[in-house]
């Protein structure tokens, strides 16, 4: 069996300095150094409290630094290797001032503080290194403390370094962010209201300070309800939850009456983020008043026109009541100021923005039966005048057709239908009445009024053409007509009732 040639002293030696081997990249350049000529001597020399405190430095995940001595010589960890970038292995054994001479006034001060017995801490420290051939500005958490000896006096300085440079730019490059949204929030004719998912308050602007007339510091930290209790059981606090719960937006017209006694109409619309519901909202009590105003004169003239049309239709009756007045004369007059006046009703409900052209078929359709007219077509919006025309022109079609043709029996039936071209510039209005089943038709020897009232009438609101064919088959009108840009489009756009 082979003996080992090692000394005592060397086996104690290599005992005191095993932790190297487990000390990474760092501990094994240190133990295969030649420390003889270093300010601190061969390792065999180190004394206990260096080598216990290297120890900790080089098993730490946080970069650490051990500056031993009053030169500061340089024993650090891989952690720290990694902060010094390019400077690293250069930096191992040299003394501190030396081998960072940018801050080396402020390395002074902490050798002086260190070996004084003092500790000093450093958050988010700003300084200027050379680690990668060039000076870069990096900020660090930086903490100090003394080492003692054997005899209990420093005789050297652990240092933690901590690198903060992309945490501060972010937070800085998010503080920046929060700032020009602050500023946009701040600038805002809108209210901002930005609640947390438990309805905590977290930011109002100052529009919404404005508006509440309470300071802010009376909102943020406070639950919406505690602020707005009686908005809980409300139609507001039941779309507020179903936002926040199901993540939707949504946009509401809300009367509120304010701590005060103010009383005032609020558009509300509310979108999810992840913090929670941002609220926006503005002061639209005037045009609800004007609204409110305008609904009142509408109504009013509405209620005039109606008195006006039964004035008509009495004076009409009074005046052809005469024995020399045909019947069919008095009822066809009478009828047609009825189909005036049921068109006046659609106009009415719809505030006179228009009417659905196919409301105003199903309407001319109701005295015969719904049964015998096929009434197929896209949602079409007629502006005020041309409903009316519209109205009188299928009023005019369904009397002829109760008289000579397809409803003068009982079993004839109309199809009703029409498309829009929208390539066409402007948009137009393809309509088609075609009567089947009914007596075989015999062309008329000259326009009556129903006809010249159809397509004059049509002619005079629309820009068109109406052709009307007499097969022996049915009556067929045609319509070609263009509707303005405005009424063209709010065909697509018109809200379902």
């Amino acid at each position: 069996m082979s003996q080992s040639h090692e000394s005592p002293t060397t086996l104690r030696v290599n005992e005191r300095v095993a932790f190297l081997q487990t000390g990474g990249e760092t501990g094994a350049l240190i133990a295969r150094r030649d420390w003889s000529k270093s300010p601190i001597g061969p390792i065999e020399n180190w004394p206990q409290s260096l080598l216990t405190a290297l120890s900790m430095v080089l098993h730490s995940p946080i970069p650490m630094a051990m500056l031993w001595g009053r030169q500061g010589v340089m024993l650090y960890n891989d952690a720290y290797s990694v902060v010094a970038g390019g400077r690293h292995p250069e930096l191992l054994g040299g003394t501190v001032l030396e081998a960072w001479p940018e801050v080396a006034d402020f390395d002074a001060h902490v050798m002086e503080v260190g070996l004084a017995g003092g500790s000093l801490s450093f958050d988010n420290q700003e300084l200027v290194l050379h680690r990668h051939g060039q000076a870069e500005t990096v900020v660090m958490n930086l903490d100090y403390s003394p080492v003692f000896d054997e005899a209990g006096k420093p005789a050297g300085v652990i240092a933690i370094v901590v690198e903060t440079t992309e945490q501060v730019r972010a937070e800085a490059a998010l503080k920046a962010e929060r700032d020009r949204a602050r500023s946009v929030l701040e600038g805002m004719t809108d209210g901002f209201l930005l609640l947390a998912h438990d309805f905590t308050i977290l930011e109002i602007n100052a529009e919404g300070v404005r508006v509440d007339g309470r300071p802010r510091e009376a909102f943020i930290g406070h639950k919406h309800w505690e602020l707005w209790p009686d908005t809980y059981d409300k139609p507001l606090g039941q779309t507020y939850r179903q936002a926040m719960s199901e993540r939707t937006s949504f946009a509401i017209e809300n009367r509120y009456v304010f701590p005060d006694g103010r009383v005032a109409w609020l558009d509300v619309r509310g979108n999810p983020v992840e913090e929670g519901l941002a609220i926006f909202y503005r002061d639209i009590t005037e045009r609800k008043l004007a609204e409110d105003h305008l609904r009142l004169m509408v109504h009013e003239l509405n209620h005039r026109v109606k008195n006006s049309l039964a004035t008509v239709q009495a004076i009409s009756a009074q005046t052809l009541r005469g024995r020399e007045v045909p019947i069919e004369v008095r009822e066809a007059l009478t009828s047609r100021l009825l189909a005036l006046a049921k068109a006046h009703d659609v106009l009415t409900d719809a505030r006179w923005a228009g009417a659905r052209l196919e409301e105003i078929a199903a309407q001319a359709a109701e005295p015969y039966g719904q049964e015998r007219f096929r009434i197929e077509g896209p949602g079409v919006i007629l502006p005020p005048r041309a409903a009316i025309a519209m109205a009188l022109a299928f009023h005019e079609l369904a009397t002829n057709a109760a008289k000579y043709g397809a409803l003068s029996n009982g079993s004839g039936e109309i199809e009703l239908d029409w498309r829009m071209e929208e390539t066409a510039d402007p948009p137009k209005l393809q309509l088609s009445w075609r009567e089947r089943g009914g007596p075989p038709v015999i062309p008329p020897t000259r326009k009556g009024f129903g006809s010249r009232l159809i397509q004059r009438g049509l002619a005079a609101e629309f820009v068109g053409e109406v052709r009307m064919d007499f097969p022996t088959s049915g009556l067929v009108c045609e319509m070609e007509v263009a509707l303005p840009p405005p009424e063209a489009q709010a065909w697509a756009e018109w809200p379902e009732r």
